[in-house]
Parts: C-alpha cells; structure tokens; sequence
C-alpha cells in the first residue's frame, strides 16, 4: 500500500479545511503503520507508555467517532480517558 499525504491548503473554507487536515492526520498515521506485521503494530512503545500504533489507530477512530457525534450529532457522549 503506497500512501501519499497532502499537506492542507494554508486557506481555505472551514468544511474544506477539516477535510483536508483529518485526511493529512489519517494519511499519516497510516504512512507509520505501512507495511507492517500485526505482531509489529501491537508492539509496545518505549516504557512507561503502553500505546502501540494499533492503539493510536483505536484511540483516533475512537476520538473522530466522539468528535462527529458530538458536534455534528448533538449527542452527549461520555469521554473514556
């Protein structure tokens, strides 16, 4: 998988610039995670930290679906941190 990331406009309307800036942060994430096994994604990091890439990719898609839900949503949705 080959993944190319476009760096957001400097300007640009509020929806557009959104867009573009959640495709650059999920461009990016998936550039770090390209190519490797899943042994390698559950890999912990450095001690004390317990994430690994697979982790990063939960909490991302954990924060984006509360953030949409939300916002977009109205709805009240409790934080798991």
């Amino acid at each position: 998988m080959t993944v190319e990331r476009v760096v957001p406009a400097p300007v640009a309307a509020e929806r557009e610039m959104l867009d573009a800036w959640l495709d650059f942060q999920r461009d990016t994430l998936a550039l770090k995670c390209d190519g490797l096994t899943g042994e390698q994604l559950r890999e912990r990091a450095v001690p004390p930290s317990s994430l690994s890439l697979l982790g990063l990719v939960r909490h991302m898609a954990e924060g984006e679906r509360q953030w949409f839900a939300m916002v977009l949503g109205g709805e009240q949705v409790p934080y798991h941190y």
